[in-house]
């Protein structure tokens, strides 16, 4: 039996009763019977509307295709899916609503479940059931994510999402673990910038605050680079010491490495057949290098800079399942900001971890992969 509106916003919070009110305007408008879960993902998808979904979708989409028209195919197969509903022959009296599907109602109580057995909620929840009456316990209001979590697993959704070419699978995935918001400080106004997240480590030797070279940082940056390719994830370095440390681990890497880049475009043909013989090998870093290269002003190197990165997506999606990887640095944390803007989906086709490098390693750069660090010339302390 379909459950009354009223009663279905008891049970949400603030964020999610927004959204189920937007489906019920919607299912009213099209004189259905009822309020699915159809029209609460609908509701979801405009412009106006909470961006928790648009912005997973943008990470989960297909590279084939570009985030405007697999968003435009998705609402169209969503509002055939909604045409093919049932409607009513006569309009609905002013004020009313169209209840609850039971199919969107089991949603909801499937992520009030989930929500009280959550870890970060379980405490509080379980010290509730003690302090308050049972039904008041009972009463969890479901987050907007716990909801559409929960709907993604009706087969109905997931069908829909499947005719736009998304998988439900990989929506939930980006559901869970949002983008994280460093990209958005490229945005903010200068005065508003914390300060610089990778500092030069200068051998001031008197200031003991300030850091000097490890003897051993070679080694250390090496063994966090291993450990990120050993989860199959790509590094990409950024900091004052990104090039000693890429050359370092390209000098005791068991791996082979590929410099592919604007200036080495010829490399880029032999890109498929490296990534096909790296499965009988211990396997293939694709090294993509400074990304200053890949944004460059001049034209010509700003189409190879795309070639670039649309052949190395290209490999590591054909071979996502061998031992393929790809690497780069860059010095400047605006460097890389510059690059995800002008690469948007690089960071979920790449599946990229940002590794901070902020020890230089003593004697300057290697083989001129980076110009050396200039060294203050006074960091002395004010005489008290």
């Amino acid at each position: 039996m379909p459950t009354p509106v009223s009663a279905a916003r008891q049970c949400l919070a603030p964020a999610a009763v927004t959204a189920l009110d937007a489906a019920v305007v919607s299912a009213r408008r099209r004189a259905h019977a009822q309020t699915t879960s159809l029209h609460l993902i609908s509701a979801l998808l405009p412009q106006q509307a909470p961006p928790l979904l648009r912005d997973a979708l943008a990470r989960a989409r297909s590279a084939a295709y570009s985030p405007r028209v697999q968003l435009k195919a998705l609402e169209l197969c969503f509002a055939v899916s909604l045409d093919r509903l049932p409607s009513t022959s006569s309009s609905p009296p002013p004020g009313d609503e169209p209840p609850v599907s039971n199919s969107l109602m089991a949603a909801i109580k499937r992520s009030q479940a989930n929500q009280r057995r959550n870890p970060d909620t379980f405490h509080f929840y379980h010290h509730a059931s003690f302090q308050a009456s049972p039904a008041a316990a009972s009463q969890v209001r479901v987050e907007l994510s716990h909801l559409v979590l929960a709907i993604l697993d009706d087969p109905v959704v997931s069908r829909v999402f499947d005719d736009a070419g998304f998988r439900s699978a990989e929506v939930k995935h980006a559901i869970l673990r949002p983008a994280p918001p460093v990209p958005l400080l490229g945005r903010l106004p200068a005065r508003a910038r914390p300060p610089p997240l990778f500092l030069c480590s200068f051998a001031a030797a008197d200031d003991a605050d300030v850091p000097s070279p490890a003897g051993g940082a070679a080694e250390e940056n090496g063994r966090r680079i291993a450990e990120i390719l050993a989860r199959g994830r790509n590094p990409m370095l950024v900091g004052v010491g990104a090039a000693s440390a890429a050359a370092d681990f390209a000098a005791a890497s068991p791996y082979r490495i590929l410099a592919v880049g604007p200036n080495s475009i010829d490399q880029i043909t032999e890109l498929g057949v490296a990534a096909a013989m790296a499965s009988a090998t211990s396997g293939l870093v694709i090294s993509v290098g400074d990304l200053r290269e890949l944004v460059p002003d001049d034209g010509e190197l700003q189409e190879r800079g795309r070639r670039v990165v649309a052949e190395v997506s290209r490999v590591l999606e054909t071979h996502r399942a061998g031992r393929v990887w790809v690497m780069g640095w860059s010095a400047t944390y605006e460097t890389y900001l510059t690059f995800l803007s002008k690469f948007p989906l690089v960071d979920k086709d790449w599946e990229l971890q940002l590794l901070p490098i902020t020890a230089v390693r003593a004697g300057g750069s290697p083989g001129g992969l980076m110009p050396p660090v200039t060294t203050a010339p006074s960091f002395s302390k004010p005489a008290r």
